[in-house]
Order: structure tokens, then sequence, then C-alpha cells
């Protein structure tokens, strides 16, 4: 005889014994009380509850070898059973049964029924077990009762409707004769679908009606394609896609499909594209966390869930999640926790390390980023016609700085045609953020915005929106620079520029308290000229050196020429953008060559939107 076999044979049947022997010591304890009668002495006596709670009776303690008592002696005659047996019984019948699940680490879409099984074991007995399962997506599982095949086995066939490109998640729950319920760990799957099962037309989909025509979007496939080989080709023949290479710092075109990452799309068809798995199976990725890798700097991502998931990932060094167009225009809106089915999304490493996010299929332990914190945020939305950008963020979070730190957000890239808002942090004349956090250590604050727009006509609508509660007293106000106008109460009120964005177009966001903002908006209007000018010279005459003011209502392209009296140029001493307000040059006496120039009349010209202004200046030597 094998004596493996005998050893566990043997420890089974002492362990048998031992139980019986337990439930025989109980019983005669029970018996004995029962019995108890003697000369003009009765005691009555019930069956004693393991949780019963102490009765009024004539006192009898019963003491035990080991342990202390059961209950503390309460108020009144009372019945006492002192002893560890009654411990050690207490907490063998009170524990929940123990299940062990049994699924298929892969359901295969071969057409065979997927069985899923529990084995349960209780000192009280199983009565019953039930499985659990939560597809993706769901916020509440499906309960199926499992039939008992034995004492400890059950078993259960799960319903062909439940296997989808969704996948699930599955738990057992048993409960024993003494209603003490046990719940197993859950099993998550990985599901195999079938051809043309995927589909960018299914529930959930950021595209139902698929891919517009002549519209750049980002995607991405959910799930994990059994082919991944995409067949490269150029626009003009019908369609691209386009991936970013870190280490060229270039776009190329990719030739596979890679789960987590996002490619940008275009086509020139008559008819939506509309994406499927028309050739090629694939595997809906257990529903489990998912973690995406970022290098430094802009990164594409996706989700390969087919069902919207939550991303929970670092504040202080994520930017969060952006999004590309609407239906009929196209633009950047975000940042969000949440990602869509077959949306491809851009996020921003602050980083010059590799940092993660994760993916979060079921939110029972969700660590929120962005979802909640101390202070105030106010949402910037620019809208036209054709474009719009949904990304500006300003106020006062807990932890930011005055200065740009990590939850200052970098200004999205632009594609050939745009409509954008950038922030200039510490006024250092760099627009180079979508996004603007402060310290709550300071209430009052300026902000300053720019406008930048290629292909917009008009009209651009600027509004805001708080995104939490209002702190008590705040007072914002937005000043239009070109135009020299205020726009106050402006979470009331937007801001509506009828011309044509073709160049910078700068406003000045004040926030804080009512008196400050007044008085801040009144200082910015008197640092704005009313018009262009140019003034005289000075010295004039002059030897060998002159300067020349002039006066820039708003942000324009400036052209400074100096002319000879033949009309002739002579220098060009500025050709490009300048902020609006005053500034000054020095003109040197010489020529575009370096040359000192003749005595002799001379005139400067002031070239900038349309406008010219001249003055005649006299070089004397």
């Amino acid at each position: 005889m094998n004596m493996t076999n005998l050893s566990t044979k043997t420890r089974f049947i002492d362990s048998k014994y031992n139980q019986r022997i337990f439930r025989s010591s109980i019983a005669a304890i029970l018996i004995g009380l029962c019995s108890l009668d003697g000369q003009d002495f009765k005691l009555h006596t019930y069956q004693i509850a393991l949780s019963q709670r102490p009765i009024n009776s004539d006192s009898l303690v019963l003491k035990g070898a080991i342990g202390t008592s059961f209950y503390q002696t309460g108020s009144g005659d009372t019945l006492l059973l002192k002893g560890g047996l009654w411990n050690i019984a207490s907490e063998f019948y009170l524990k929940p049964p123990s299940i062990i699940p049994i699924l298929a680490d892969t359901i295969f879409n071969d057409g065979m029924p997927v069985i899923a099984r529990a084995i349960a074991t209780d000192i009280n007995g199983v009565a019953s077990a039930d499985l659990y399962i939560q597809l993706g997506g769901s916020l509440n599982a499906i309960k199926i009762p499992m039939e008992a095949l034995n004492d400890t086995i059950f078993e259960v066939s799960v319903p062909d409707s439940l296997v989808t490109i969704f996948n699930l998640r599955a738990h057992m729950e048993s409960v024993d004769s003494m209603a003490n319920i046990g719940e197993s760990d859950y099993k998550t799957p990985v599901v195999e679908f079938a051809k043309n099962e995927l589909s960018m037309g299914n529930t959930y989909s950021h595209y139902p009606e698929g891919i517009r025509s002549d519209k750049w979007r980002m995607m991405v496939w959910p799930g994990e394609l059994a082919e991944t080989q995409i067949n490269p080709s150029d626009l003009e023949s019908g369609h691209v896609f386009y991936d970013w290479n870190p280490n060229t710092n270039e776009w190329i075109k990719p030739d596979a499909i890679e789960t987590g990452r996002a490619y940008w799309f275009k086509h020139h068809y008559s008819e939506a594209v509309v994406f499927s798995n028309k050739k090629t199976t694939g595997l809906a990725v257990p529903l489990v966390d998912y973690t995406i890798q970022l290098r430094s700097g802009w990164n594409m991502i996706g989700s390969p869930f087919s069902f919207p998931v939550v991303a929970e990932y670092n504040p202080e060094t994520i930017s969060g999640l952006y999004l590309y167009g609407e239906e009929d225009r196209d633009g950047w809106e975000g940042p969000s926790q949440v990602l869509a089915p077959w949306a491809g999304y851009a996020i921003f490493n602050d980083s010059q390390t590799i940092k993660s996010i994760m993916l979060k299929p079921f939110t029972d332990s969700l660590v929120t980023g962005r979802m909640a914190f101390t202070g105030w945020e106010l949402q910037l939305d620019i809208d036209g016609e054709k474009y719009f950008d949904h990304t500006g963020r300003i106020g006062r979070i807990e932890y930011a700085t005055e200065g740009e730190d990590g939850y200052d957000a970098p200004k999205l890239p632009s594609l050939s045609e745009y409509l954008s808002l950038a922030m200039d942090i510490g006024n250092k004349g760099l627009f180079e953020h979508s996004a603007d956090f402060r310290s709550l250590d300071e209430s009052n604050g300026v902000w300053n915005l720019r406008l930048y727009g290629k292909g917009e006509p008009g009209p651009v609508i600027v509004s805001g929106s708080i995104l939490n509660q209002v702190p008590e007293g705040l007072y914002i106000s937005v000043v239009d620079i070109p135009r020299r106008i205020v726009v106050d109460h402006f979470l009331e009120t937007e801001l509506r520029i009828e011309e044509k964005i073709t160049a910078a177009y700068d406003l000045k966001l004040v926030a804080g308290d009512e008196t400050y903002v007044l008085e801040t908006v009144e200082s910015i209007l008197a640092d704005i000229p009313e018009e262009f000018s140019l003034s005289q010279n000075y010295p004039n005459p002059f030897n060998p050196l002159t300067h020349l003011n002039f006066a820039l209502p708003r942000r324009s392209r400036v052209v400074l020429t100096i002319y000879n009296m033949l009309g002739q140029e002579v220098i060009t001493l500025i050709n490009k953008e300048l902020d609006y307000g005053y500034h000054s040059v020095i003109w040197r006496g010489i020529d575009s060559f370096g040359y000192p120039v003749a005595s002799g009349v001379y005139f400067s010209e002031l070239r900038s939107a349309g406008i010219r202004k001249t003055r005649k200046m006299l070089l004397l030597k």
C-alpha cells in the first residue's frame, strides 16, 4: 500500500474522530446539566446557544480546566459557563466557509460551455453557494445560484451572454448552516473574442459613428489583437496613421498596433470609418489594474478596455488626460481622469524619469488625483466656429506654488489650423502653459493669458466656470487688452471677440477680493496705449545716436525702418512681434552694414497692423 495515501487516510480518520469527540463533549455537558436533580432541589436548564447572553437563574458556575469565563457575571442570578472549551467551540462554529474558486484563466471562443466551480468547506456544513459575475463597465454583480455536486463541490455554467468583449470578473459566496457567509477572491480571466465582435460602433465607444472624413483624431484599439500589423499608406491614397518616435523626435508611420498606445488617424473617404476586427481574433484583457509607462514629456496613450475606466496618477508630475476633437470642431479638451474605449489621449510627464499611470477597471480602491483638493479651480473655454480649446485651468490649490511647478500643465501641441489659449507663468513673457495653479498662501493675483488662432473665422467666445465651490468673496474680471475693455463678473458674463484672430490676442484675468481687482484693472488699463504712435526722436538734431519711442495698443508685428531723402532703406531697426505697451529703440547713425551714414535728413517709419507712422530726423556731424 502507498504510505502517503495511508498517512493521509489516517489523518482524515483522526480528524473526524476528534470532531466526534468534540461534539460528544458538548452534548455530554448539556445532558449532565439536564440530569441534575436532588432532594428538594431542582435545576431547570435549557439548551444554551453559543451566542446566548447570561440568563436569570439560581447561581451555578461551571469551571473548566483551561481558559476564563465565557461571559462576565451580570446583575442578578446568573448561569455562567467558564472554560476555554466554550471559546474554542464558539470560534469554530462562527467561522465562515472556506472557498476555493475555480474558473479557467482563459475563456476561449470555441463553443464549449464555461464552467465555474467552488470548493467550499465548513464545520457546520455548507448550505449553498452562489457565483457572482461583474461585467466590465457594470456597477453591479449578477448572482447565479450554483448546483451542489456533493457536500463541498458546487458548479454552474456561465451563460454565453456574459462572455463578451467587456470581459468579466467572478467570485463565489457560500453560506453555512449557521448563516455564516464566506467569500472567495476574484477570478479575472482573459476572454477571447471572435472576428467582427470588436467594433468602434460598440456600446461605450468614443466614436460610435466612426471617424469622420478629413478630421485628425487620436484612436486606440481596445483589447489585444492576434494580428497587429498595419499596412503603411499615405493620406493621398485614402488614409494615414502616425505615431511619434521619441528617440528621433519625428512622426513615423507605424507598421504594427501596440496595446495601450494611441495613433493619429485621418482619411479622405466619403463615409465615416468604423474600425472592427474583421480579419483577426483578439483577447479582452483581464479586469485588473492596468499600468502604462510614461516617458518624459508628451505621451499618446489609450485604454485596452472596451468600457470607460478611471485613471489613477500623481497630479504633481502627471498632467491628466487630454482628448482631441468634437464631432464638428477640432481642438483639445481636458484634463480628464476617465478614458473611453477607442479614444486616444495626450498626457504629459513633467518628470525627467519614467512615470506610470494606472487604469482602474473597477474603482473599489481608487485614490483620486485631481478629483478632490482644497482651493478653487477655474476652467477657461475658448470657442470658435471651427476650433476650440477647453484645456485652460487656473486657480489656487493645496501644495501648488506661485511659480512654475508640476501642477502647471504645458500648452498642448497645435495642428496646422487651431484656436488655443496659453499662459505666461512668472511674467517671463513665455506663453507655454495651459494651466497655472498657484499657492493658497495668497488670495489675489493676475494671470496673463494669450489667444492664438489660425484658420478660425470667428467670432471667438471666452468663458469661465468654477469646477468646485466658489470661494466667498472671490471676484474675477478679464481685461481685453487690444480693445481696452473690461468684463466684470466674468463667471456670469462671457467675453465675445468679433474680429478674426490671426496674431496673438492678449487678455489679463484678475482674481481676488473686489477692491484689489478693481484697483488692479484700473492700473492695467492705464498701461495700455490708446493708439499706435511714433514719437519724435530725441535728441533732434542728433549726433551720433538718437532715441525713437513708439506705443502699441496691442501685441503685433512691428517694422521700424530708417530711410534717406531718396526713399532708400538705410537700416531696419525692428522686425518682429512685440507686446502691447510703450517701447524704445536707439539708432546709432549707421546703415545695415554697420557703416556711419552722412549728415542729412532721414525718416523713421513705423508699420504695424496696417498702420503707418513717420517722423523726420536730422543728423548733424
